[in-house]
């Protein structure tokens, strides 16, 4: 009798661990592509030198590839003293903010991605984690505001 509930035990033991293992796994390979999205999202904004119309178009062409989820967001209107750019509507769950670096000198901007990492357990449904990103500084050589 005794060695059947050793066994029952070591058996929950085992599982329980199998089951840490992959929720691990499961958080690590969300965090990872939610940080991928993050990190191409910057280099777009600062390859068109702001976030723009043709920034936008890439943006959600490298959304579409990548299968980040089609959701519209609820981004907040500031965000870690930065400003939702809010002229265009997202078809993806990110969000862009901006901050002006220099007001006085009106020198140069730098940009904020906010992206999701989402977590879908049964048991916990959906769980949003924010990550947030800043571009480098974008210089500003024309008298117009970005978008």
């Amino acid at each position: 009798m005794s060695t059947s509930i050793g066994h029952t035990f070591l058996y929950n033991l085992i599982i329980l661990f199998i089951i840490i293992i992959f929720a691990f796994l499961s958080g690590t390979l969300s965090y990872y592509k939610a940080f991928k999205v993050n990190n191409r999202i910057v280099y777009i904004i600062e390859k068109y030198e702001g976030y723009n119309e043709f920034a936008k178009t890439e943006i959600e062409t490298l959304l579409s590839n990548l299968g980040y989820s089609v959701e519209s967001p609820n981004c907040k209107t500031d965000y870690k003293k930065m400003y939702l750019v809010d002229n265009f509507e997202y078809n993806y769950k990110y969000c862009v903010y901006i901050e002006e670096e220099n007001p006085a000198k009106d020198q140069y901007f730098t940009y904020g991605v906010l992206t999701y990492m989402q977590i879908d357990l049964p048991l916990i449904n959906m769980l949003n984690i924010p990550i947030f990103t800043r571009t480098n500084q974008i210089y500003k050589f024309t008298s117009t505001k970005p978008l």
